[in-house]
């Protein structure tokens, strides 16, 4: 995935993790393909901290973290691909008050009414930080998938599809950025 720039020299693929909180998604990404320049970027500062100490631990260097509300702080620059793990949950889901996610952040876990605020947000503002045919691929709840391939298609991206999980359920949404 690396690409030569001017001069000859090797240009690493760009990886951005939105709301990669203690760095998983990133720091798996990186693990496996030191090739890739990896951003990771969440609000929390306690978040980002155990996703720094997880890097070092496992001494991962193509990994960049910055603080930022979504793409609000990040520096101006192009990504070939848009990860993101956001909030999902309806705000009023009986679920959130069972289990482990009690113990969660509720800005962690929420996303307004209908649980697409935060993946709306992502969706209309991807197309200013993708390279042309760059990918935004986002996880979502078992029963969003055909609503979150619809905001993809509305917003223009191209090559829409749903991906299930292990259990078959739908998981992930993802399209293609291109601009003619």
């Amino acid at each position: 995935m690396s690409r030569r720039g001017g001069r000859g020299e090797v240009l690493r693929s760009t990886i951005l993790d939105l709301g990669t909180g203690t760095g998983a998604i990133a720091l798996s990404l990186a693990s496996e393909r030191p090739d890739l320049s990896i951003t990771a970027c969440d609000f929390s500062a306690a978040a980002l901290a155990v996703a720094i100490e997880n890097a070092n631990t496992h001494q991962l260097h193509n990994v960049s973290f910055i603080q930022s509300d979504w793409f609000s702080h990040l520096p101006p620059q192009r990504f070939e691909a848009i990860i993101s793990n956001p909030p999902y949950i309806e705000t009023n889901d009986p679920h959130l008050s069972q289990g482990d996610v009690r113990f969660e952040p509720l800005t962690a876990l929420t996303a307004g009414q209908d649980g697409l605020d935060d993946i709306r947000h992502i969706v209309q503002t991807a197309p200013h930080w993708l390279v042309n045919g760059g990918w935004l691929l986002l996880e979502h709840g078992y029963n969003q998938g055909t609503a979150v391939t619809a905001l993809l298609q509305m917003a223009g991206f191209h090559q829409v599809r749903c991906l299930p999980d292990l259990a078959g359920n739908d998981r992930v949404s993802l399209g293609q950025w291109l601009v003619a």
